[in-house]
């Protein structure tokens, strides 16, 4: 673009006045788009070992919810002693520790399957933020791709 008098070149029509023209090196944008390059791929990879983990999370959360639904068939089963007959004081006592025992299962299975849900909810807030890193990731790639198609580099 040629400016008269050596000025500096301005884009006409914007409402308040005119913006200057940014003047680009381009040995100081091809360094930029090489270090840019560098951190997205390390973000990208650091993206996909938090996806990993996440996955591994999912299959914990899966084993708790399995821990939940053990324990609680575990105080049924306990449960179903009562239904016996016991006439004895051993008997009788047994009974006694059979209920603590099953109303601390049942605790214990409520707990398990609160916490198993619980992480399920931050595992989806999880893929939700994973998905917009992603999307920001491909984004700064789709910029950096841009000005190396220019020519600029």
């Amino acid at each position: 673009m040629t400016v008269p008098n050596g000025g500096t070149p301005v884009v006409h029509g914007l409402v308040g006045g005119t913006l200057p023209l940014p003047v680009i090196d381009p040995d100081v944008l091809c360094s930029a788009v090489g270090t840019t390059l560098d951190v997205l791929f390390g973000d990208e990879q650091q993206l996909r070992l938090l996806e990993a983990a996440v996955a591994q999370l999912y299959q914990v959360v899966e084993e708790l919810r399995l821990v939940g639904t053990g324990t609680r068939g575990v105080a049924e089963s306990v449960h179903s002693l009562s239904a016996l007959d016991w006439r004895s004081p051993a008997g009788t006592a047994f009974l006694d520790r059979s209920d603590r025992l099953r109303g601390r299962a049942a605790d214990l299975a409520e707990l398990a399957e609160e916490s198993a849900a619980l992480a399920r909810v931050a595992i989806d807030e999880l893929h939700g933020r994973i998905g917009q890193l992603r999307a920001s990731i491909n984004t700064a790639k789709a910029t950096v791709a841009s000005a190396a198609t220019l020519g600029m580099c």
